[in-house]
């Protein structure tokens, strides 16, 4: 009888697994502390990530937003929720605010990419992405120290701009790379219709998007050691 049970237990484990999950945490810094530095609509960006994860059934999504996102609540909820992740699924990082080079803008100060990385490396999961809509996001991959460090955790990153470029926002809701990342995912770069965003679809869509948008003056990039038919999201 026992054996029975577990085996009728373990059937059911496989069944619900037989889908891979997505972990997202979506954070977007508008207003910074006094004035100089607010943006006006990062907040929402992060906002319209999060509800197209949560569109699919498989998404587990956190949303952290202006005075939430500091640089620990920022650690502390990528922990919590990307611990649960297994082999076959993705953890995403969606980041909207300022940026410096090597670093995010919290809402309390600079969350760099090491401190990033080294929370990720242990991760489970295969499909580890950032997306940084961020100025200078780009930067990252300035030197040869951190091309060795992010190549050997397989992460995939996607950035709004070049080095040297700022990140544009827009007269719309969002800014400009995520209006085009946000198509992108609820299926505009679903080139064979597949209804499978893989990395290079979405990179080639977004790219191109920006570029005309923005009259080349804002080129995304995406880095990393990772396949370029991975599946992003399954919309």
């Amino acid at each position: 009888m026992k054996h029975i049970w577990l085996t009728i237990f373990l059937y059911l484990v496989s069944i619900i697994r037989i889908q891979a999950k997505v972990y997202v945490v979506s954070v977007g810094i508008a207003d910074y502390p006094g004035k100089v530095n607010d943006l006006r609509i990062s907040d929402n960006d992060a906002k319209t990530i999060a509800k197209v994860f949560l569109a699919t059934k498989d998404a587990s999504v956190k949303v952290l937003t202006n005075e939430d996102a500091t640089q620990s609540a920022l650690l502390s909820t990528m922990h919590t929720l990307f611990e649960d992740a297994q082999s076959d699924d993705a953890v995403i990082l969606y980041f909207s605010g300022h940026g410096t080079p090597g670093s995010l803008v919290c809402h309390d100060g600079l969350l760099t990419y090491q401190h990033i990385f080294k929370m990720l490396k242990g991760c489970k999961a295969t499909r580890k992405i950032i997306i940084a809509d961020a100025c200078y996001a780009g930067k990252m991959r300035t030197t040869q120290q951190q091309t060795n460090s992010y190549n050997s955790q397989n992460v995939m990153l996607f950035l709004s701009s070049r080095t040297n470029e700022t990140s544009m926002e827009s007269k719309y809701q969002n800014s400009m790379f995520t209006i085009f990342l946000e198509r992108g995912l609820r299926g505009g770069a679903d080139i064979n219709k597949d209804r499978r965003i893989t990395a290079r679809e979405l990179y080639d869509f977004v790219h191109k998007g920006v570029i005309e948008a923005s009259k080349n003056r804002q080129h995304p990039v995406m880095w990393g050691k990772f396949d370029n038919d991975m599946t992003v999201i399954k919309w």
